[in-house]
């Protein structure tokens, strides 16, 4: 999957906060959120609350980064395709991936391990960027979701995450 080049977090996180969308942010950001230096990622993963009228104001927050869907297989960024993004489209996929000019952004409604939206939520840590709230995921909901994934990268991070001390090859 092609991903972005350069990431700026702060202002995608505005964007959803800017719109009062209602997320968790899970991925490479929640695992050095959590204290595990890693490559940066270019992706800001979240899981939006269901409901139709957040759905609608995470449609518009994409509207305002200028998101466009990543096609599966795509060789780079210039493959993403221009559709109207509405609050209707969001829950026909598991996954959406979005490239933005600030970089991308993974919306999902299901993860592999992961719990329902609300449980997430409620189990969420609050962290402050700035006057920006961003909700991340809760450390054992990550690990789960990792090791569910089972990915190399993932694996590695649940070993960072649960021993600090642990070399990790990466």
């Amino acid at each position: 999957m092609p991903a972005p080049t350069r990431l700026d977090a702060e202002r995608i996180l505005r964007a959803l906060d800017d719109h009062n969308v209602d997320y968790v942010l899970i991925g490479g950001l929640a695992v050095q959120t959590h204290g595990h230096v890693r490559s940066a990622t270019s992706y800001v993963d979240l899981i939006p609350a269901p409901t139709p009228a957040n759905l609608a104001r995470l449609a518009a927050a994409l509207r305002s980064l200028g998101a466009r869907v990543v096609n599966p297989g795509a060789a780079d960024d210039e493959d993403a395709v221009e559709i109207e993004i509405d609050a209707k489209m969001l829950p026909r996929a598991t996954i959406w991936q979005f490239v933005t000019r600030d970089g991308g952004i993974d919306v999902m409604h299901e993860v592999p391990g992961g719990r329902p939206y609300e449980e997430l939520r409620e189990r969420a840590m609050v962290v402050a960027l700035g006057d920006i709230d961003v909700p991340v995921v809760g450390l054992d909901d990550l690990i789960q979701m990792k090791l569910a994934r089972g990915r190399s990268v993932d694996l590695a991070d649940v070993a960072a995450l649960t021993d600090p001390e642990a070399e990790v090859d990466r």
